[in-house]
């Protein structure tokens, strides 16, 4: 059942868990047309897939990881106020957006993930930071294309992508 406006997954922030070991995984589909409900539940299905295997191939791999879906309807400010309500109560560090979306002018199909450092600012609210990482793949937008692409499936490969940039940017 869709709550009315977070699709809350799951929490496994341990607690105490520094805020740099904690990542909030942030989904939300986009470029749904007002009133069109059977668009927005097959975006958001397709989100939700793609968010899963992305928080639990990043914790498969020893991530601590806080997902969190909203709805292709939900306003976008209440959506951010949201995740960091929940990233700052779970001491999280970082917000990785999954997203899945159409980009009907560009003909494109874009799937991505992007991750975002969280600090507090000079009055202590958590702020989200400018794009740390980011991997996207992009495919043609045709029906043919919304059949072949699986979202669970691209979201393991690209959060396995993901970690290999951490890494190399570590200098790991």
């Amino acid at each position: 059942m869709i709550r009315p406006l977070l699709l809350v997954l799951a929490c496994a922030a341990a607690p105490g868990a520094a805020a740099d070991d904690c990542t909030l995984v942030f989904g939300q589909g986009r470029g749904v047309a007002p009133g069109d409900a059977e668009a927005a539940r097959q975006w958001d299905g397709v989100n939700l897939a793609f968010n899963q295997r992305v928080a639990q191939a990043l914790g498969e791999r020893g991530e601590t990881v806080l997902p969190l879906v909203a709805r292709a309807s939900d306003e976008p400010a209440t959506a951010v106020r949201a995740v960091l309500e929940r990233a700052a109560a779970a001491n999280c560090g970082r917000i990785l957006e999954t997203t899945v979306f159409a980009d009907p002018a560009a003909g494109t199909l874009v799937a991505r993930l992007r991750e975002y450092p969280l600090a507090p600012d000079a009055t202590g609210a958590l702020r989200i930071g400018a794009p740390r990482l980011t991997v996207e793949r992009q495919f043609e937008l045709a029906p043919s294309t919304l059949e072949r692409v699986r979202p669970a499936v691209l979201g393991a490969v690209m959060a396995a992508e993901l970690s290999e940039r951490r890494a190399a940017a570590a200098g790991r």
